[in-house]
């Protein structure tokens, strides 16, 4: 490991960073159960000398040391070092974190990486998932009171802020993949250098105040405390000395009860590639530490001209590289842009294997992304046979943020899915753009982990040097309504002026303030109003909150509910290219004339009674946050199969996705859990009263609308822009005065996706500080 920017020397032969009584003995002392802690201990133990032979191992001295003297360390370690598992467990076996009241904190900027990491890290303590190691992401909470390393989404800890503003129960926060420059992780930057500067003095303050207890409990105390006694009984000199002893002990535990001790916050910032002397000088010229990982050689491949369809590219080159090179040679992994892309790739990868010759037949596909349920996840880290051979699907998450073993053969498109927003007309986007240059070499290195390996590029070398070097912070292109509400709901009110690393356009905050105003979460002044406070408890887009607030005037609850669960995926429906006319006519039973909104509302109502009536009922996955019933998570999915399977079947007959339904059945419960909390009761239904749900949907949508022009057309009122409704909608080729949507999507057309008729008097009711003195 090599060092910059700072002059201290490191001493290998003693612990001289850390005082003694930091120091910890015991790193399975507190875990609650005793019948399985020795399986765990022996997991640990295998485990521990896979640990040892990380690159970062060897550094493990200095960096605890670096990371104790310093408030702020940027590490830089390349992919495949050890940084994201090792370095909170070096931290945790030295004491850092011992109290009671403090942890560590590794943000992520994807649930999937979150949740695999934490379960790779609690196997390696030797202690169950949500107990000494856990996981918090979005509508899944797997830690508790005991979790002493916590891995969770950089949107959790900022939600965290809310409840704890100055983060007291975190020592130390590690800012993963800083790299990648998230929305919510540029946000946090800023945080918690704010957090970090009142802490500081806080622990001064705490310190001060405890030397003055400490001296004025001392002068309270009786003279033989105090100072040496004059008279002294030789045969009670024994017992007066214990006595005075306790006395002084008391005294110093009495001091220490006072209060939670205060610790300064430290911060490390890690990752693969970034630029360091840039964080280094954001973070106050904070020391940069190099961590070098254990890279083989990777030959790189290109295409001699551009590839039309690099799905199709990326299918023969997966076959060609599977019969041209031994399979136990190493496994496949292909980088491609989303969901959509993997199910396809993997369908033509099977169909394909069926015609294999007998001694390649062994060709095992896992995909991973991010909506791909846990279990299935877990399937890219199995090791296979001999005689098999795994081809990885896996979006930009296996660049950097998990490691999968036995990679030797990589397939990069070129490609990967940005979020953009338009502040000029409101539009935001999902599109499949190229990547940069830090991208394609970090896909590239995924090759030489366990010895050389070979890289495929589906795209000219020429095109290559086109890529821009490196990725758009987040904040540069994205809608910043939810942060801002964040910011103002954590105090701080300047988000002008808020210490952005990369200041956002002033056009976005602009946008971002107006449409808080216009939901009501504002008052004039730039104020968080109470309506604010209330829509920033919830874990969702503003406009979700406000739709779930407006509900409970309008009597609507439990279909806002719904609805909101619902706009978490994708899509319910799906139509296979074979079979597109059965699900047609499946779909037509659930169809409303009102559009697509009440369509699926009508959806989870057939579900749900379906459900209710079978003989058998499930109870989707729900995980408790109780120490004591750890083992649920585990045995989250052995529920009763047979009624999960009378469901399954209902999902496929009616060509609807059991997978995206039961993740929004598991979110309506959580949102329901969070309302209820807050006292709304989350049954109150208006039954077949669809004014009144899409009145309430407008008054967070308010900016998705459009009206019907005299051509047949509709145009935006956020833009003017032409819209088309997208054909998979029911309400495609239907003519109303106005339409509300989710999104709007870019192929050859502007096309609204998620449609429902409104009238356009209701504007004014739904958003009355936009269109209050309209007339449409």
């Amino acid at each position: 490991m090599k060092n910059k920017n700072k002059s201290e020397s490191f001493n290998k032969s003693k612990k001289n960073g850390i005082p003694k009584n930091e120091l910890t003995s015991n790193n399975h002392s507190s875990d609650n159960s005793n019948s399985n802690k020795s399986d765990l201990n022996i997991k640990s133990q295998k485990l521990l000398k896979q640990r040892q032979e990380l690159p970062i191992f060897s550094a493990k001295r200095e960096i605890v040391d670096y990371i104790y003297k310093n408030k702020t360390v940027i590490l830089v370690g390349e992919t495949g070092s050890g940084k994201t598992t090792q370095i909170p467990q070096f931290l945790y076996e030295e004491g850092l974190v011992r109290k009671n009241n403090c942890a560590i904190a590794i943000t992520q900027p994807r649930r999937v990486a979150a949740t695999s990491i934490s379960k790779r890290v609690a196997d390696e303590v030797g202690t169950k998932l949500g107990a000494r190691v856990g996981y918090t992401i979005r509508f899944d909470d797997c830690s508790s009171k005991y979790t002493k390393i916590k891995y969770l989404t950089d949107g959790m800890l900022l939600r965290e802020v809310l409840s704890d503003p100055l983060l007291l129960k975190y020592r130390i926060v590690i800012l993963d993949e800083a790299h990648e420059r998230t929305l919510r992780t540029d946000v946090l930057f800023g945080m918690l250098k704010e957090i970090q500067v009142k802490r500081e003095k806080l622990a001064k303050d705490q310190r001060e105040k405890m030397r003055s207890l400490k001296a004025s409990e001392m002068h309270k105390a009786p003279l033989n405390v105090r100072g040496p006694k004059t008279h002294v009984k030789f045969d009670n000199s024994d017992s007066e000395s214990e006595s005075e002893s306790d006395a002084k002990e008391a005294i110093i535990k009495k001091v220490k009860v006072q209060e939670d001790e205060i610790f300064e916050l430290k911060i490390v910032v890690m990752s693969a590639t970034l630029d360091a002397e840039k964080f280094s000088n954001y973070f106050n010229g904070a020391p940069i530490l190099y961590v070098s990982g254990r890279q083989y050689p990777v030959k790189i491949k290109y295409t001699y001209e551009p590839q039309n369809d690099y799905l199709d590219a990326a299918h023969l080159t997966v076959m060609q590289t599977h019969l041209e090179t031994n399979t136990d040679s190493g496994d496949i992994l292909v980088f491609l842009s989303g969901q959509e892309e993997i199910e396809s790739l993997e369908k033509l990868i099977r169909e394909t294997s069926k015609h294999l010759p007998k001694s390649k037949k062994g060709l095992v596909v896992a995909p991973i992304y991010a909506a791909l349920p846990q279990n299935l996840q877990n399937k890219v880290f199995e090791k296979l046979p001999s005689d098999h051979r795994k081809v990885v699907l896996a979006t930009n998450i296996a660049e950097t943020s998990i490691t999968i073993p036995g990679i030797r053969y990589v397939i990069d498109t070129g490609v990967h899915k940005v979020r953009g927003f338009d502040a000029r007309v409101g539009v935001e986007s999902l599109l499949v753009e190229p990547v940069s240059k830090s991208s394609a070499r970090q896909r590239a290195g995924r090759a030489g982990r366990i010895d050389s390996g070979v890289c495929y590029r589906l795209y000219t070398e020429n095109d290559f040097e086109k890529l821009t070097e490196d990725d758009v912070p987040e904040i540069m292109r994205r809608q910043l309504t939810s942060v801002i509400l964040m910011l103002k709901a954590s105090g701080i009110d300047d988000v002008i002026g808020f210490d952005y690393m990369d200041p956002p356009s002033k056009s976005a905050l602009k946008n971002a303030l107006l449409e808080l105003y216009s939901l009501e979460a504002l008052d004039d002044s730039g104020k968080l109003t109470d309506l604010g406070k209330w829509m920033a408890e919830f874990p969702l887009d503003p406009v979700y909150s406000k739709v779930l607030y407006e509900s409970i005037k309008h009597k609507c609850t439990s279909e806002a509910l719904d609805l909101v669960a619902a706009l978490s995926v994708d899509s319910l429906f799906y139509s296979p290219i074979d079979n597109r006319e059965a699900a047609f006519n499946a779909h037509k039973q659930f169809q409303s004339l009102n559009g697509d909104h009440w369509t699926v509302i009508n959806l989870l109502k057939a579900f749900n009674e379906y459900k209710n009536n079978s003989s058998k009922v499930v109870i989707f996955d729900q995980l408790e946050n109780d120490p004591d019933s750890f083992e649920l998570y585990e045995n989250a999915n052995n529920k009763d199969k047979s009624s999960s399977d009378k469901l399954e079947f209902w999902c496929k007959k009616n060509f609807v996705s059991f997978r995206n339904l039961s993740h929004v059945i598991r979110i309506r419960q959580q949102i329901s859990n969070l309302a209820s909390n807050l006292n709304i009761d989350v049954s109150t239904s208006c039954g077949d009263d669809t004014d009144t749900v899409l009145i309430c949907l407008l008054s967070g949508f308010f900016y998705k609308c459009a009206m019907l022009q005299p051509d047949g057309t509709y145009r935006s009122l956020t833009g003017s822009q032409t819209v088309h409704i997208h054909p998979t909608s029911s309400m495609f080729r239907k003519k109303t005065a106005a339409i509300v949507y989710d999104q709007l999507v870019f192929t050859n057309k502007l096309y609204a996706k998620s449609v429902s008729a409104i009238q356009p008097g209701w504007l004014s009711i739904a958003a009355p500080r936009l269109y209050g003195n309209n007339s449409f």
